[in-house]
């Protein structure tokens, strides 16, 4: 535990190192294919009133039916999903209103979307290991063919924003599904050093830079009420960790702690209780960074945000737990 929270302290300045470098490369590739800012999303509209369900892809989603009782509720609000929560969303019947897509990795993040290209299940088990979207773990061929013609679909009825650093085979594929994209910069490093990266960034392309927390559903949090004005936010399927139970290998950072500590990898894995389904959970060094870093961040935001995935770790002061139902109920009184 103390190993893992050791670890969660570091990782802003190890995640830089991470992604900066293909993220703007990506961003290099894309800067053509740029028509519209973020910012243009404030004019569009977006569901009604002034609520929104923010969807993750956490093991919530999946272990509380949370998409099936949203979609049975009639909720008329605004609905953003992470790129991983898509396939879920559609197969349950969720058109979201906007997707968000930040994650450089080249390969792996257009299988969000349904991959074209793929024709068997590839060597890397990303998909088959992690928690993230059980329907991508049982016949990945299979799951991807139906996904893609979920999308496609549905693409026109969506939105996506979409950030610089984005694989460009995630770009492809949302022009391919005639999903408009809204583009942003993910802030990188303090904006205001005379040598920021993110500042070069925006010299180059004029666009908005925001600070998404590290991960696509912050980031997709951050959009919500920072761009599209949304002031009441429920949060589904993010959890930031796991439900107990859960095999260490089928987590998603196992193979880097493994590789990191060997043997030793167990020790970085943090518990966490999770009260409203009265479980222990645990999380990871990266999960729990990102948990800290949103706790942080929806003390400063000019909008109420409750958790309503009804399992996880993310919950505080400033992020307090709610039935998805109860959060529903209040948001059709006040639209």
């Amino acid at each position: 535990m103390d190993l893992g929270k050791r670890i969660a302290s570091q990782l802003e300045a190890a995640t830089f190192e991470r992604i900066a470098g293909v993220g703007l490369e990506n961003a290099a590739v894309n800067r053509p294919k740029i028509e519209r800012s973020i910012l243009e999303l404030g004019d569009v509209a977006l569901g009604d009133g002034d609520s929104a369900v923010v969807v993750g892809a956490g093991p919530s989603l999946h272990r509380r039916d949370s998409l099936a009782r949203l979609r049975k509720s009639g909720y008329t609000g605004t609905v953003v999903a992470v790129d991983g929560a898509l396939g879920s969303c559609l197969r349950a019947g969720v058109v979201p209103h906007l997707v968000v897509s930040v994650d450089p990795h080249r390969e792996r993040i257009v299988r969000w979307f349904g991959d074209p290209a793929m024709t068997a299940a590839p060597a890397d088990d990303y998909f088959r290991r992690q928690e993230m979207d059980p329907a991508q773990a049982q016949d990945e061929v299979a799951a991807n063919r139906a996904l893609i013609g979920l999308v496609n679909a549905h693409g026109p009825q969506m939105r996506a924003a979409v950030a610089t650093s984005a694989a460009p085979a995630v770009v492809a594929r949302c022009e391919a599904a005639g999903i408009a994209m809204y583009w942003w910069n993910p802030m990188y490093d303090d904006y205001d050093k005379p040598d920021s990266v993110s500042r070069r960034l925006h010299r180059t392309n004029g666009l908005p830079c925001l600070n998404g927390g590290g991960n696509v559903g912050t980031a997709a949090w951050v959009i919500t009420h920072a761009v599209l004005g949304k002031r009441r936010i429920g949060l589904v399927g993010i959890d930031f960790g796991y439900p107990p139970g859960t095999p260490y290998e089928r987590t998603q950072y196992y193979p880097e702690l493994r590789e990191m500590f060997g043997d030793r990898y167990a020790e970085a894995f943090i518990p966490v209780d999770s009260p409203f389904v009265g479980e222990r959970w645990f999380t990871d060094p990266a999960y729990y960074w990102f948990r800290t870093v949103f706790l942080d961040m929806a003390r400063e935001a000019d909008a109420e945000t409750v958790n309503c995935t009804e399992g996880g770790v993310l919950h505080g002061d400033s992020v307090p737990l709610l039935p998805l139902e109860d959060f529903l109920a209040k948001a059709d009184r006040r639209e």
